[in-house]
């Protein structure tokens, strides 16, 4: 018997998500799983951020460059798209916390987790929670508030909005563990 899985721009980045939080759950017990919850959160920001981004026009976030294959555009394009409302019901606004968070996740940690250079790293994973929790904060809010083209079902709706209360209430347990 043949078995499918389906993927589109928002079930993937709620996906991600989903993936993320299950990693909150170990993190404690095992610290390195914080690369996990950073590449997962960061998927399912720049998931959401194409979505918003892209509108109703999927191939607006898409380039294609001079030798005629085509890329999605980068995070950074994504989010510019995001804040100047292109797709979007309204401009998403971001505090210089978020505007923070999100550096740190993208340049400090996940691309240096998946472009992952010869030798060791250890890392101070006490400050993980509050970059997740803004983190989550744009993720909410680009998910639930400015995707005005979204495709989910409302049971979906409903799913996503368990995961990101999960996921903020773990958060939450480590911000408070950490700081003891």
């Amino acid at each position: 018997m043949e078995r499918w899985a389906k993927y589109d721009t928002e079930s993937n980045a709620i996906d991600s998500l989903e993936k993320a939080a299950l990693f909150l759950k170990t993190v404690k017990d095992n610290p390195e799983d914080w690369k996990w919850v950073v590449i997962c959160m960061f998927s399912s920001l720049y998931g959401f951020a194409i979505q918003v981004a892209k509108g109703s026009d999927d191939s607006s976030v898409i380039k294609v460059a001079k030798n005629g294959h085509s890329r999605l555009i980068s995070f950074g394009e994504a989010l510019k798209d995001c804040k100047r409302s292109i797709g979007a019901r309204t401009a998403l606004v971001t505090t210089e916390h978020e505007d923070w968070a999100i550096d740190n996740i993208q340049n400090q940690f996940r691309n240096k987790f998946e472009h992952y250079n010869p030798g060791s790293w250890s890392i101070e994973v006490s400050g993980f929670p509050v970059i997740i929790y803004h983190i989550l904060n744009v993720i909410r809010r680009l998910s639930l508030v400015h995707n005005f083209y979204s495709h989910i079902s409302e049971e979906q709706r409903e799913s996503l909005e368990y995961v990101l209360d999960e996921c903020e209430y773990i958060n939450g347990k480590l911000k408070s563990l950490y700081a003891s």
